[in-house]
């Protein structure tokens, strides 16, 4: 018999949002300060210079404390019939409208247990339990992470599964 590799994933989860936001702040207004050079004077250059580097340099130390408060998650794709299951138990039918309606909560809370397969921040192990601890994650994450968990775990979900004629052309 042969073995099939499901696909894995990883997906990052920022716990420092604030640190987050003011990287990206400070991003755009060195973005926004990188003044054109053109009628300058050598000292205005030099300054305007070394402004900047001193906004990279705080750049720096921010992306370095969003890096350390980063959590990754290994997730591993599920077998069809489980991941099924779980999408039939998350999905509802109006039945005035027929419309249907996904909780992505539920999907998470029941796919992601079985899904992560490591979890690590800043390159280390984390103590994790995945069928205790993802109600809580779940409970903590922001709308925009939350949408990434629930992208991936559908994509890992359903997967490729042939190769496309476009490659063997």
């Amino acid at each position: 018999m042969f073995d099939i590799k499901r696909p894995t994933a990883t997906v990052d989860i920022v716990t420092d949002l604030d640190t987050l936001t003011q990287a990206i702040g400070l991003k755009k207004s060195i973005d926004e300060a990188t003044p054109d050079t053109a009628g300058m004077t050598d000292a205005e250059i030099c300054a305007a210079k070394k402004s900047a580097d001193r906004l990279r340099r705080e750049l720096k130390t921010l992306l370095k404390a969003v890096d350390a408060s980063t959590v990754t998650f290994t997730l591993r794709g599920l077998g069809s019939s489980q991941w099924n299951q779980i999408v039939a138990a998350n999905v509802t039918t109006d039945p005035k409208t027929g419309r249907q309606s996904s909780d992505v909560a539920g999907m998470l809370t029941d796919a992601l247990p079985d899904m992560i397969i490591k979890v690590e921040q800043a390159g280390e192990p984390v103590e994790f339990d995945p069928h205790a601890d993802v109600p809580a994650l779940l409970g903590m994450v922001v709308d925009t992470q939350t949408v990434e968990l629930i992208s991936t775990v559908q994509r890992l979900n359903t997967p490729q599964v042939a190769v496309p004629k476009a490659l063997r052309e």
